[in-house]
């Protein structure tokens, strides 16, 4: 089915945003039924993580342009997972409204509903037996859900993937639907892309600080790599691998494991408890999500062999050149301070700040079907007010990392059309800049089929999740946003004909003082999280 793309045409198509389809949205948010932030095992045990591991010190932009590490890391044990798992995705923050308690992670979510979960497979690791493992960040802690080192089953369940074979830890990224949906509807199928991205933009620059090579998998047997992790049919499922700590292929002692594809049988699934009293159902989800599965080894390797764009030469190793490494402080401090913006300024960002997040978030992503140095994305924006840059529309071009003016705006209008574009959301009008990522979404189908859907959008998140961390590097503010669809094309044509927007991100100075997050490790203890809806 994957070749058929009428299903990601259809799908992208039904939910696009427009004023007359939002006025005629009938959803309303139940919040006596809204789902719970965790997911929980009651019967399983939990295995605490530790909690004094240290921030990762290393210069944010640099790990963030980065990808490869800039330096040999340790050896990965207990307590340095627990370091990754926590910046990429623990508690930072606790916070208090009429609708209830927040627990903020470190990377931001969609709705701050956090769909995303996190698993890992690893080998025997100082402190921790192989197996298979799920996290929580709300008590910080580990749950078993297979024993032994299944290493070699994930590698060919990815084509025989040799950075799966080689890494200590692969951690997978899965998708609770309804925690998403309940808010989003069918719509909330793209959010599943645009969360895992901004989580593992944190994941890749965590794994530069630390040394560690890291890399991006989204070709894999779908029902598989779902069985191994133990996820329920039809409510969970896999998004994106990433292998932690890989070891180039030809480098010494690269590996002495071999894939093995050997079928695992159908295990049952482990009881955690339910989400919410009850859930709707958005089959046009699990539709599009079918129809991008892939079901076969030989179905893996064949959507894999069909890279999409020639490479684009950026270097990801050379800094920016109007910016002096270490500039930007601690990676650790700067997750600890990124948020989402919820007021602008209307003050300007400079052009060096403009630039800095153009280039840091644009030297690339290792991902496993993009050619070296390629991307199916394009940075289009809405500049406001940036020092020396007059008000309008531009396109990034990331082979010369220089700007392309499209069209010249007065600030009014340039602000009235930002916002307009994001649903009408003021935010967006006070941004000094709102950057929206696109692709020739035909072109992309064509190569990867109905997958080539989740890829897109997934790279198009991890763009985003670097411009944020890139933003909040530099003292700046940013937040995402929805968008009208057609509208965001027709602003950027006649450049951008034929192109679909996938994300947005609003960047400017934030009109208040927001105090840094803390490293909230083991908020809550397990009899919490059962209690707590």
């Amino acid at each position: 089915m994957n070749k058929e793309i009428k299903y990601a045409i259809d799908y992208h198509e039904e939910t696009k945003h427009s004023e007359a389809k939002l006025q005629m949205f009938r959803h309303y948010l139940d919040w006596d039924n809204k789902p719970r932030a965790f997911k929980v095992y009651p019967d399983l045990p939990s295995i605490p993580l530790p909690q004094d591991f240290p921030s990762p010190a290393s210069d944010a932009l640099t790990c963030i342009q980065s990808m490869r590490p800039l330096s040999p890391g340790s050896s990965l044990d207990l307590r340095a997972l627990a370091q990754i798992l926590f910046f990429t995705a623990g508690i930072t923050r606790e916070m208090k409204f009429d609708s209830g308690t927040y627990y903020m992670r470190a990377a931001s979510a969609t709705g701050a509903l956090y769909p995303i979960e996190l698993y890992f497979v690893s080998r025997e690791i100082s402190g921790l037996p192989a197996g298979v493992y799920h996290f929580c960040p709300g008590d910080f802690s580990l749950t078993e859900l297979r024993s032994g080192d299944y290493r070699p089953k994930l590698a060919a369940m990815a084509g025989g993937n040799p950075n799966i074979l080689s890494s200590p830890v692969t951690l997978a990224f899965t998708s609770l639907a309804w925690r998403n949906a309940w808010k989003y509807g069918a719509r909330s199928y793209r959010h599943w892309f645009w969360d895992s991205g901004v989580i593992a933009a944190n994941l890749l620059a965590v794994a530069i600080s630390a040394g560690l090579r890291p890399a991006l998998v989204m070709g894999f047997v779908d029902s598989a790599v779902n069985n191994l992790l133990r996820l329920e049919q039809g409510k969970e499922a896999a998004v994106v691998l990433a292998s932690i700590g890989s070891r180039p292929t030809g480098a010494a002692s690269f590996h002495d494991l071999k894939p093995d594809p050997e079928p695992l049988a159908v295990a049952a699934n482990p009881r955690y408890l339910p989400l919410s009293k009850r859930e709707a159902e958005y089959p046009e989800i699990w539709k599009l999500h079918e129809a991008s599965s892939l079901v076969t080894n030989a179905e893996v390797k064949e959507w894999l062999s069909g890279g999409i764009y020639p490479p684009r030469r950026v270097e990801s190793e050379d800094p920016s050149p109007d910016r002096q490494p270490g500039q930007s402080g601690g990676l650790g401090d700067v997750i600890l301070r990124r948020g989402s913006s919820r007021r602008f300024s209307h003050l300007a960002i400079s052009q060096d700040q403009l630039s800095t997040i153009l280039y840091s978030s644009t030297r690339g992503v290792p991902l496993d079907f993009l050619k070296e140095g390629g991307s199916s994305v394009d940075i289009y924006l809405i500049a406001n007010a940036v020092d020396g840059l007059a008000p309008g529309h531009y396109f990034y071009n990331q082979h010369a990392n220089s700007l392309e003016r499209l069209d010249t705006r007065n600030e009014i209008t340039s602000r009235n059309e930002s916002g307009y574009l994001c649903l009408g959301q003021p935010l967006f009008g006070d941004a000094s800049a709102v950057f929206f990522m696109m692709t020739d979404l035909n072109a992309v189908l064509k190569a990867l089929g109905n997958r080539g859907y989740r890829a897109c959008e997934f790279e198009a998140g991890v763009v985003a999740g670097k411009i944020y961390l890139s933003s909040y590097a530099q003292g700046l503010g940013a937040s995402g946003s929805t968008f009208y669809d057609d509208a965001v094309t027709e602003l950027f044509s006649p450049h951008a004909r034929g192109k679909a927007a996938m994300i947005a991100i609003g960047v400017g100075i934030p009109a208040y003082k927001a105090s840094p997050g803390k490293i909230l490790a083991a908020r809550l203890t397990k009899s919490e999280l059962e209690s707590n809806q």
